[in-house]
């Protein structure tokens, strides 16, 4: 378990740090933390964790559950809710972005270990390997997913952002950005949560 990253994204420092600490203690290892909305992804721009814990209250206009539709459209990333919210029309703004779990604070060392070993196995369900295939989705929609697509889609798949498909690619941000258009035009997707899902109901 010890090969389990995590970040932590929460607006009270002595809470993160608690929640930080009892993670280490659950045998994670807790990449960083975040406070603010800006802190959270200027990290996810370099760093991408096994797991999100994600607080929705923030130091910021934008709010954790804001931050969860963007974490869905660009890194695919799982997370879970850690937060002291729980009216009703939270939870259905909550709902809306798939998080693998929500825990209404305060919680115990047993409900966050049992929350954190749930998601990650329901999004190790959620990944397709390296074999994906390309020739089945391309038939079954009558498309054409090119090769630079098809690795694309592959590196999306295992949670890269733009700056390191780029980097694997050896293209530009740009060009990743028009690649990845390129097949949400061929498969109908708005975002890469979308996307992801559209690829997996084809080949199930």
């Amino acid at each position: 378990m010890s090969e389990i990253k995590l970040l932590i994204i929460e607006d009270e420092a002595i809470i993160a740090e608690d929640i930080a600490e009892l993670c280490n203690l659950l045998g994670y290892e807790v990449l960083d933390t975040a406070h603010s909305a800006g802190q959270a992804l200027n990290i996810l721009k370099d760093f991408q964790p096994d797991l999100i814990l994600l607080d929705i209250n923030l130091e910021d206009d934008i709010d954790g559950i804001e931050i969860a539709e963007y974490i869905n459209e660009h890194y695919s990333l799982p997370f879970i809710y850690l937060t002291s919210y729980a009216d009703i029309e939270t939870l259905k703004r909550a709902k809306k972005t798939k998080p693998m779990g929500y825990i209404v604070k305060p919680f115990n060392r047993e409900q966050l270990l049992s929350t954190i070993e749930i998601a990650l196995h329901n999004a190790s369900q959620n990944t397709i390997p390296g074999g994906l295939d390309i020739d089945q989705i391309n038939k079954k929609l009558s498309i054409n997913i090119t090769g630079r697509e098809a690795s694309i889609l592959r590196h999306i798949f295992n949670g890269k952002t733009n700056k390191q498909m780029g980097e694997l690619e050896n293209i530009s941000v740009n060009t990743v950005k028009y690649y990845i258009k390129q097949l949400y035009l061929k498969l109908d997707a708005n975002s890469r949560s979308t996307l992801l899902a559209r690829i997996r109901s084809i080949l199930e």
